[in-house]
């Protein structure tokens, strides 16, 4: 696939708006990719499932469709609006942004996150971060009835609004978490001949506690299971590399060990067959590839592995810069590592599950 092609991809799935509960967005652009392609379905969940290959063993890949956002709480008298947040945002990077507000007709509304000004903050409050509670949506209007008129109301969702732009040789813009994922899962399914039965599912509200993972896992009853997402690179300053040793434009990410800061709990330790399957793989197709171990978040693999009685799993995952910000950076390179290694792992499936 021509880079350009990749790229004008990316920037279809970024710029769709999808937090966790509203994917729809996203499922049509991934509908419109995988027709004629796959045998295409949606779950009770609103996970979007795509069928290629068949006989054993029965591989479940999961790439999440939603993004981290906001969601209206309150609307007062003057139609200013108090949300609250859809999945872990850090409030420092809230404040100033301009955001798409999803109306109960499907239209966009769009506001800016304002705050007090720091001309009328005192000396003490200049010196500490604004928390969200104190920020409040603007979309220029005079009172909640006009809010209310443009289809704004409560649990009404709202995207950072942004475009995907280059940077250099890298690309740049909100949501890559998690569709590069689901970039490099379409990709594969159409390049790749796979050798058993695959079964795709682009998860939602996995941001929100890998819900559509958990219940499609349970559905599919998978023989191994494998997540694509991101990951932390901390090629950057202030960042020391045991900190987060990933780089940009190293290749795809295969994950040792990830969950919570200090413990590793809730999270994963991959299936090794799997895990050395994926690396035999990376070595035998000279697939750049890294290995990490990830403090402070896990992925929809966890999910799976959890599923009923326990099924193999692992993650692979694409290196991003500032996840869970609006300016998220990421190399179209690593994006094609993950496509060879995905579409590798189909066409070549181990023997033993």
């Amino acid at each position: 696939m021509a880079l350009e092609e990749l790229f004008s991809l990316v920037k279809r799935l970024s710029e769709a708006t999808g937090c966790g509960g509203d994917e729809e967005e996203v499922v049509e652009i991934i509908t419109s990719e995988l027709e004629g392609k796959a045998e295409l379905g949606r779950d009770r969940m609103g996970n979007l499932i795509a069928k290629v290959g068949s006989g054993r063993p029965k591989i479940m890949l999961a790439a999440h469709m939603d993004e981290v956002g906001l969601i209206v709480r309150h609307i007062d008298e003057k139609g200013f609006i108090k949300f609250a947040k859809l999945g872990g945002i850090n409030d420092q990077i809230l404040l100033g942004q301009r955001v798409k507000l999803k109306t109960t007709n499907g239209s966009y509304v769009y506001g800016a996150i304002g705050s007090k000004p720091i001309h009328l903050l005192k000396e003490e409050e200049r010196k500490q971060a604004v928390s969200y509670e104190k920020m409040f949506i603007d979309v220029g209007v005079a009172s909640r009835e006009e809010a209310e008129r443009l289809g704004l109301r409560v649990g009404c969702v709202a995207t950072f609004d942004r475009t995907v732009e280059r940077v250099g040789n890298l690309i740049c813009g909100k949501a890559f978490d998690d569709r590069l994922g689901c970039a490099a899962l379409i990709e594969a399914l159409k390049q790749a001949e796979p050798k058993c039965e695959v079964l795709a599912c682009f998860t939602v509200q996995e941001e929100l506690g890998l819900k559509g993972a958990t219940t499609s896992a349970f559905t599919l009853e998978p023989d191994i299971g494998i997540a694509i997402d991101t990951t932390i690179a901390g090629d950057f300053p202030g960042m020391e590399p045991h900190e987060a040793p990933v780089q940009i434009g190293k290749g795809v990410t295969i994950v040792m060990a990830d969950g919570r800061k200090e413990s590793l709990g809730y999270g994963l330790i991959p299936s090794k067959r799997v895990r050395e399957w994926l690396e035999g793989l990376a070595r035998k197709d000279a697939i750049p590839y890294q290995l990490e171990v990830v403090e402070g978040g896990t992925t929809d693999a966890t999910a799976i592995a959890l599923s009923r009685g326990g099924v193999p799993a692992a993650a692979i995952s694409i290196p991003t810069r500032y996840l869970h910000t609006p300016v998220e950076v990421a190399s179209l390179s690593d994006i094609e590592a993950t496509i060879k290694l995905l579409k590798s792992a189909l066409e070549n499936p181990p023997s033993e599950y």
